[in-house]
């Protein structure tokens, strides 16, 4: 079953913290993804790869590449459908 939208914001951050290497002291809402915590094109689709395997959540990667802040992808994910909670 997914979890509350504040373990979900936990989880982004650890995959932002584990893909960038930043200090998850930089990893806030206005913390811009390339210029603040490094994230590079190849993390941009380490991104997806980790939201799916490990929310559950798929983000389109047309979606993805719009994105310029952390808080630009905590709110893209409040927006989507929760997994089908019967999925395991």
């Amino acid at each position: 079953m997914q979890g509350s939208p504040d373990d979900l914001q936990t989880k982004l951050v650890e995959i932002l913290q584990r893909i960038s290497g930043a200090d998850l002291e930089q990893i806030t809402p206005e913390a811009r993804l390339i210029e603040d915590i490094g994230i590079d094109s190849l993390g941009f689709y380490e991104i997806l790869i980790e939201a799916d395997e490990s929310l559950g959540i798929k983000i389109r990667e047309e979606d993805l590449l719009k994105f310029r802040t952390v808080g630009d992808i905590q709110r893209h994910l409040r927006t989507l459908d929760p997994p089908d909670a019967q999925a395991t």
